[in-house]
């Protein structure tokens, strides 16, 4: 039974493929194609799954014999369940074979799926694209020269004045993004939209407005205020990635005692002690992001 478990194993795993197609803005796309025979362990689990959950009369719940459970089970929900689980596997499979670094959850698009057949998805996501900053404190340091605000003097004649800290900052901000290059993922940029316009929704929702009357009052087309959203989203997500970059540059680091602080002074002591690796990693970065333009303010 050990042997023929192996050969069906290794036979799956031979009929597993995933072909990689990646843009220059580092959108990636993976094929995926899933073999018959891992569908149908997958369509065992899933009806076994689903039939624990019905109730049907003259039965205990999930105890129906499977040729009545199979009748009730509506075809679309089998289909969700199974991919519930195969995609998930599929994808991290395959990104380990091509050793990527995705920094996007996968959107899944179907290919074809058909009984008795292979099934094959798409799974769309993207990696970090490359960013150079340059000189970036030579053109930082001529970019704040313009900061200084012209002021009439008692002579007559005009003083520069320096611009106050926020004032600083802000031009500091806009040196970094005009300095940077980068190719953005237009899959990256979609996505950070789409959480704008969903912060949006919820925004005009608890002020009684509609999307439509929202863009009435503000004198906006939807057109108009996805190309604005476009815009922002492009430079966050620029300045972000060279804020980054410019950290590791300045060889800048952040210890478990700064991390902690930030935790403490938003939440409490117990959350600071079951707050996982990836939200520290998440905080550590935008803490870096801080310091990154605290040294800049003081070139």
């Amino acid at each position: 039974m050990a042997a023929k478990s192996k050969n069906t194993n290794q036979a799956t795993e031979a009929a597993k493929k995933s072909v990689l197609a990646q843009t220059e803005d580092k959108t990636t796309q993976l094929t995926l194609t899933i073999p018959n025979t891992l569908v149908q362990t997958k369509k065992e689990e899933a009806l076994v799954s689903l039939a624990e959950k019905l109730n049907i009369p003259g039965f205990r719940k999930g105890k129906a014999p499977r040729e009545l459970t199979e009748k009730r089970i509506n075809k679309q929900d089998l289909y969700n369940e199974m991919l519930s689980h195969l995609l998930p596997e599929v994808y991290a499979e395959a990104v380990e074979e091509h050793q990527l670094r995705p920094v996007l959850a996968p959107r899944f698009e179907i290919l074809s799926i058909s009984e008795g057949n292979d099934w094959t998805v798409r799974a769309i996501t993207c990696e970090l694209p490359a960013v150079e900053v340059g000189d970036y404190k030579s053109f930082v340091k001529g970019y704040l020269q313009t900061a200084k605000i012209w002021t009439p003097s008692k002579d007559g004649e005009q003083d520069k004045k320096e611009p106050s800290l926020e004032e600083k900052e802000q031009k500091i901000l806009e040196a970094i993004i005009k300095n940077t290059k980068s190719q953005i993922p237009n899959v990256l940029i979609e996505e950070e939209v789409n959480h704008k316009l969903s912060r949006l929704l919820d925004q005009t929702q608890k002020l009684g407005l509609t999307v439509e009357q929202y863009l009435a009052s503000t004198g906006k087309t939807i057109e108009g205020l996805r190309a604005e959203l476009t815009q922002q989203a492009r430079e966050a997500i620029m300045l972000e990635l060279a804020l980054n970059k410019i950290a590791d540059e300045e060889k800048i680091s952040v210890d478990e005692t700064e991390i902690n602080q930030i935790i403490r002074a938003s939440g409490s002591e117990e959350q600071a002690q079951n707050a996982t690796p990836q939200q520290k990693a998440m905080i550590a970065n935008v803490i870096k992001r801080r310091k990154a333009i605290d040294r800049l303010v003081n070139i």
